[in-house]
């Protein structure tokens, strides 16, 4: 990953670093080696990630914005579990 990368770069180096892999390994061309890492469940969520709304958002800012929402929603599900909880007895 390099400063300043977009999700779509982050994603598309992810994929050709996968598909040179397969060309390494089993000598078919470039663009079979790519086809077949598309079509695999990794490949299509990267595709996903570079295709979708946020592929040109920094990949610094969207780990931020990633780790908030999941702070978040540790806040809220500790919150609920704290709720939940039977009241501690009363010593009386």
């Amino acid at each position: 990953m390099q400063k300043d990368q977009t999700i779509s770069e982050m994603a598309n180096e992810v994929l050709m670093r996968q598909a040179k892999a397969r060309v390494d390994r089993r000598g078919e061309p470039i663009e079979e080696a790519m086809e077949a890492v598309l079509d695999t469940e990794a490949g299509k969520e990267l595709r996903e990630l570079r295709d979708g709304p946020h592929g040109d958002e920094g990949v610094e800012e969207s780990q931020v914005e990633t780790a908030r929402e999941r702070a978040q929603e540790r806040v809220e599900d500790l919150g609920k579990r704290l709720g939940e909880a039977p009241e501690p007895p009363t010593h009386g």
